[in-house]
């Protein structure tokens, strides 16, 4: 029973993307009012999905028991080492390719704003972070991008 208590407190440290939820629906709303169908790219979708999936996932992995709202440590290690917001950028993969899969216009066109709205939420949450992690957090800009 431990592992499945370990588990569900992963799913709990995933931050739930309100801002791509909203822009996925709001396509998917202006889809239904007027149709806006792209030419094939699934192939192309289904890879942003893959590859957002995996992003998403080593992230999780790679806080392991780190609460991701409320750190106790600045997690540096495994895709955080290559992105210092994988889990922003594998959201971005996933909404990107649904909107391909799906061949919807409306969704790829919300694309632009719910990015604008996670970059205003990243710049907040490094405020806190620059706070709460001075010296480490500041060395880990300067070795480590936002995104990619």
């Amino acid at each position: 029973m431990a592992g499945g208590r370990h588990t569900i407190a992963k799913l709990t440290n995933v931050p739930i993307p309100e801002a791509v939820l909203a822009g996925i629906a709001v396509g998917c709303a202006l889809e239904q009012v007027r149709p806006w169908r792209l030419k094939r790219r699934q192939a192309a979708g289904w890879s942003a999905v893959i590859a957002g999936s995996v992003i998403v996932t080593a992230a999780v992995s790679a806080a392991g028991r780190t609460t991701l709202a409320q750190p106790d440590t600045l997690v540096t290690t495994g895709v955080y080492g290559v992105s210092r917001n994988p889990m922003y950028v594998g959201t971005t993969l996933l909404h990107l390719g649904i909107g391909l899969t799906t061949r919807s216009g409306w969704i790829l066109a919300t694309l632009p704003l719910t990015s604008a709205a996670i970059h205003h939420g990243v710049l907040a949450e490094e405020r806190r972070l620059s706070e709460q992690f001075p010296e480490e957090f500041r060395q880990y800009c300067g070795a480590v991008r936002r995104y990619l």
